[in-house]
Parts: structure tokens; C-alpha cells; sequence
């Protein structure tokens, strides 16, 4: 066993080790990593019992956070440097089983099952043969009911194949697709962090092969919005347009080169939109990811089976809804949704005509920025040899033009005159009237018609008269 442990990991083994005052052991991920010579960063630690009041004690030592995941397993969780570049993640649980044997023989992958004893460092416990597989660069399960007993480590093995390059059977294909039918019974939480750590690894062409293989797509369909899949999972163009939109995004792989050059030369300022994306939008989800996400569920919804209009049946409210019951996401990130799938339709009806200043005022005015998102969206959708709508990628470059260049003048003009000023200049009360008002002010700012505080007020003037 060949284990690279610097000095700092060695300092905080020691001190785990020391607080724990019992048997406590390094497992899983860290130890393949560092058999790997990778940085662990992210450790998981289990021993007999006690381990939330260790969690507890290395919190208040290195004073990090912590949290609780679970009460009935003894498990917790503590985050040092939260927030920062370096934020390192500590989980503590209890044995699953009587000792540290039995607790490996229930993990995922052979790979993952193996531990380090701390009085012990120089010494590997590894009972399912995992170093050998990690050397072969092969996928094994621990146990026949691997998979099955925790449809989420589906998403892990995706993970695990990807990162690092490992082989697989025809025998860990079908686990896969047996057991990610019973994805329904783990929790929209899980879920959710699982696939966003799928959404997140660079070589997203080999994660949305694999996620096509073993069915994944297929069940999220079904999660999502409880239709059994018409079709086997995404076909090649679509998986080439979700990878596309990655490279676009951030991730730039080889694939797709001179189509990416293209969409990023009608992008306007691409680096300060990039730095959009990487944004968190809530539980550190980067909105880049929820693009790709949104991209996948517009992919896998059953509006799509047919070549009849979407019109009535793909709707922006109920979409974001069923993606926040099934994936138990936060309530900007439902609103993310909504308006993506907004300014995708609405994209999809502005193609049909030569729009104008005031139907790009409209498109951006209710959400703003998340609209360049249905933009970009629609961009890559027109490059795709099998769009889910038809776009004009010249109207998408407009719009990706004006909100960089016409803010004033088209996306946000400056407000002339508030709803106070209208009814006191109108001797008028408060209402729906005041609002119309002010957006119909507003709209003929985009037109040029109106550019001053009493051009504004004469303008409402003269509309009141006119409509009483």
C-alpha cells in the first residue's frame, strides 16, 4: 500500500484520532483517492458508536460547522473554512453492522470499501479485494444488493466511471437498470445533490452516455412528470446538444469545437455572462448547472413525444412545479425555472416573426437576466440536427446584443415618473390603472416616444382623457 498523506492530513487524522478516544476509521472515497495519489479532500470517518459527539468535539476544535444527517444512523456532518476556496468536508457515522468489516461489505463499489484504522495509518483494511479493482481500473459491487438496497449509488457509479476512467460488465449495466427503477423511493434531496455532482463533472458527454445506459434519464422522466418513457432514454443529437451546451458554458472539451466557436462569436461580453453562470443560485448550485438540468427535463418531457405543437401542454408554472416536488428545490431556483422555459417559448413564437424593440423589451421585462439563459438555450436547440422547437439563432444574438448594449434604452429604461406623481399630477386614486400607466410609459420609452418626466406625465394625460 502506497498512501500519500501530507502533513495536514496527517495533523487532522491525529486529531480525530485523539478526540475520539476509540477506534475510528478513514473510509471509502479518501482512502481510494489517496491510494490514487489524489487529494482527499471531502473525509468520511465511521467507528462503533459516539460518533456525533466526535463530530461535535472537532467542530469546537477547529471550529467548524456542523450539522446532523441523521439521527437513526448517527450521523454528522462538519464543514470547515465554509464558503472558502479550501472548504473541506467532514462526515462522522456509526458502523453499519458490528465492526468495520461488516460496515464495508455494505458500501457501493469495491473501490469505495476499504478503510484505515488511524492508530493505524500504514495499515490497509480492505476485505472485497478493492485496491486490486482500483489497479485493473474496474467497477465491482460489494454485494448482490448493492445497487438495489440504495438506488441512489446509480448516480455515484455514473460519478465513479467517469472520473476515473473504470471498466464495467455487462453484469454492473443491468444492476444499473434494475435498481434505478427504484429511484422513487429515495428522497428528492438526495436525489437532487447526486445529480448536481453528475451535472458538475467535466466530460459531461461520458456522464450523459452512462446516464442513457443505465436508465437514468428514463427515471427522471418518470419522477419528474410521471410518464413512463415513449422512447429508450435521449437520442445521440440531444446528448450532443446537452454536451454542447456545457463546453458553452464553461466546460470546454474537444468535441464540437468549430459549432462552439460559432455560438460564443455571437455572444456579447461571453466572459462576463460565464461569470454569470458560475454564480450560486441557492445550496451552492452554480445556475450554469441549472441550465444543463433545465435542458435535460425540456429533453425528457412528454410535450416532446410527438411533432405537435407544445402550445398548452408545456407550461411554465406547472414545469417548475413538478421539478420542485420531485427534486426539492429552493424557491429561486423554482422561479430560475419558470423563466427559462418562459423565454424559451416565447423565443420560440419570436422566431416566427421580425420582431422589434418593444417584443425584446417584453421578452427580458418580468425576469430579467435568467432570460439570457432561455436565449442561450434556444441558440444551441438551433444548431442541433433534431431541435425541440425551431429558433432563429439571429434573434437570439439580438438579444444577447441589446442586454449588453441597449440597457437604457431598451432593457431597463431609467423610470420617469412614479405612481405618487401620476395621481397627484392626474388627480387619480391608487389602482390597476396607475400600473398600465406606467408600463405603457415605459414601452413608449423603448419606442423613443417618450424621453423626459413631463413628456411622461402629458403622455398619461392625454390617455386618461382618451379612456376615462
Amino acid at each position: 500500500m502506497n498512501l500519500r498523506l501530507d502533513n495536514e492530513l496527517l495533523q487532522l487524522l491525529e486529531l480525530v484520532r485523539e478526540l475520539a478516544g476509540t477506534k475510528v476509521y478513514l473510509v471509502g472515497g479518501a482512502v481510494r483517492d489517496l491510494l490514487l495519489g489524489r487529494p482527499a479532500k471531502d473525509l468520511d470517518f465511521v467507528q462503533a458508536q459516539g460518533s456525533i459527539q466526535l463530530a461535535k468535539a472537532v467542530s469546537r476544535r477547529l471550529n467548524g460547522s456542523i450539522y446532523t444527517l441523521d439521527d437513526v444512523r448517527h450521523s454528522a456532518r462538519v464543514i470547515l473554512r465554509q464558503g472558502e476556496e479550501d472548504e473541506q468536508v467532514l462526515d462522522f457515522t456509526s458502523f453499519v453492522g458490528e465492526n468495520i468489516n461488516q460496515d464495508l461489505r455494505q458500501r457501493d463499489f469495491t473501490i469505495n470499501a476499504m478503510a484505515i484504522d488511524l492508530s493505524r495509518p500504514e495499515t490497509l483494511i480492505d476485505p472485497l479485494g478493492g485496491q486490486a479493482d482500483l489497479d485493473a481500473r474496474q467497477v465491482k459491487l460489494c454485494g448482490p444488493d448493492s445497487l438495489t438496497s440504495d438506488p441512489i449509488r446509480v448516480l455515484r457509479g455514473v460519478r465513479l466511471i467517469s472520473n476515473y476512467g473504470l471498466r464495467y460488465g455487462f453484469e454492473i449495466a443491468a444492476a444499473m437498470r434494475v435498481a434505478i427503477n427504484k429511484l422513487g423511493a429515495v428522497s428528492g434531496e438526495r436525489i437532487r445533490d447526486e445529480l448536481f455532482k453528475c451535472l458538475a463533472v467535466s466530460n459531461f458527454e461520458t456522464v450523459a452516455a452512462l446516464l442513457t445506459e443505465f436508465g437514468v434519464f428514463d427515471a427522471l422522466r418518470l419522477l419528474t412528470f410521471g410518464v413512463d418513457p415513449a422512447e429508450t432514454s435521449l437520442q445521440e443529437g440531444e446528448v450532443n446538444s446537452l454536451a454542447l451546451l456545457t463546453q458553452i458554458t464553461g466546460r470546454f472539451g474537444d468535441g464540437q469545437q468549430a459549432t462552439k466557436r460559432a455560438i460564443k462569436q455571437k455572444l456579447r461580453h461571453p466572459h462576463l455572462y460565464q461569470t454569470v453562470l458560475e454564480e450560486p443560485l441557492q445550496g451552492g448550485r452554480k445556475r450554469r448547472h441549472l441550465l444543463l438540468l433545465c435542458s435535460i427535463l425540456l429533453h425528457i418531457h412528454p410535450a416532446f413525444d410527438t411533432v405537435e405543437t407544445v402550445s398548452g401542454v408545456l407550461l411554465p408554472d406547472e414545469f417548475a412545479e413538478q421539478i420542485s416536488r420531485a427534486l426539492l428545490i429552493g424557491q429561486k431556483e423554482k422561479i430560475y425555472f419558470k423563466a427559462v422555459l418562459s423565454g424559451f417559448l416565447m423565443l420560440a413564437d419570436l422566431s416566427r416573426s421580425q420582431p422589434g424593440k418593444l417584443d425584446y423589451y417584453r421578452f427580458y421585462r418580468d425576469f430579467g437576466a435568467y432570460k439570457l439563459d432561455s436565449a442561450l438555450l434556444a441558440m444551441v436547440e438551433a444548431e442541433s440536427q433534431t431541435p425541440l422547437l425551431p429558433f432563429d439563432p439571429n434573434i437570439c444574438c439580438d438579444l444577447f446584443n441589446i442586454w449588453f448594449t441597449e440597457q437604457e434604452q431598451t432593457v431597463n429604461p431609467p423610470r420617469l415618473v412614479d405612481g405618487n406623481l401620476l395621481q397627484r399630477e392626474l388627480a387619480i386614486g391608487p389602482g390597476s390603472r396607475i400600473g398600465k400607466l406606467l408600463e405603457t410609459i415605459r414601452e413608449q420609452q423603448v419606442l423613443g416616444n417618450i424621453h423626459t418626466t413631463e413628456e411622461a406625465i402629458a403622455f398619461a394625460r392625454k390617455e386618461t382623457e382618451r379612456n376615462p
